[in-house]
């Protein structure tokens, strides 16, 4: 699984209230932030540095991505990620509105399953009555979501099907190295559960006829056990003592 981004909420009374216009509109970060909070949210997380929708919003106008009395233009989110070194791209150029059977949808959920995150802009119905951005950051048996406006169960962990019938866009972000730094202790507990099962095989096998006295010097010594008609090893690896009593054992006994 994915590892969640940092949350961050367009609605925040740090700064909801804050400007996100353009000259002849009187919009705000709350009620019109969600692109730049669900960049900030990626950013953030990817780069470690504080990225705040606020600091998004200001770079959405400075560079001419707010679009008046509307939301944010489709073309900021490549450059906003670019300007931090993250690769995005947006999926498709038409709409998928309506489209739950486009192979689009199966190309995004296989790159998020692979590591990425995605941008998403909602249309009509569960997330928004008109147009809403969110953050993917995970898909399975449902859509996991960073919505910048709610934090509703079915906001959150969207019903697949209902997802791809009212997503209208998505952005691709390569958060692949991010998501993929936890992978070795995964597999390091995946290394430990063969080695436990591989060693109980071993202990479960049995002796040979020449090794039989010295396995017997050993379970007097306290060093292996019999258990159920079979040798038990150690239960761990031996230390520096137990070979050096083991050995002497076998010498005893030579």
């Amino acid at each position: 699984m994915n590892r969640r981004p940092v949350v961050y909420m367009q609605t925040d009374r740090r700064w909801k209230a804050l400007p996100y216009r353009v000259r002849g509109e009187t919009a705000t970060i709350g009620g019109s932030g969600c692109g730049p909070t669900a960049a900030a949210m990626a950013i953030e997380t990817l780069t470690g540095k504080t990225f705040t929708p606020v600091d998004a919003c200001g770079w959405s106008v400075d560079h001419g991505y707010k679009a008046l009395n509307a939301g944010t233009y489709y073309s900021y989110f490549v450059p906003q990620f670019r300007a931090f070194g993250i690769e995005c791209r947006q999926m498709l150029g038409s709409s998928l509105h309506n489209k739950p059977d486009h192979p689009v949808h199966g190309q995004v959920k296989e790159s998020v399953r692979d590591g990425c995150w995605a941008v998403a802009l909602m249309g009509p119905g569960t997330w928004t009555s008109g147009g809403h951005y969110i953050l993917i950051w995970d898909w399975d048996d449902k859509v996991r979501i960073n919505d910048p406006a709610s934090t509703r169960e079915k906001r959150l962990n969207g019903d697949p099907e209902i997802f791809r019938r009212e997503v209208k866009q998505y952005w691709l972000i390569d958060a692949r190295e991010y998501n993929r730094e936890d992978d070795w202790m995964s597999s390091y507990d995946k290394w430990k559960e063969y080695m436990e099962r591989y060693r109980g095989e071993l202990g479960a096998s049995a002796p040979a006829e020449w090794a039989a006295p010295h396995i017997e010097a050993c379970i007097e010594a306290g060093i292996m056990a019999e258990k159920e008609g079979s040798i038990e090893r150690p239960g761990d690896f031996l230390t520096r003592q137990e070979a050096a009593v083991m050995q002497a054992l076998a010498l005893r006994k030579g």
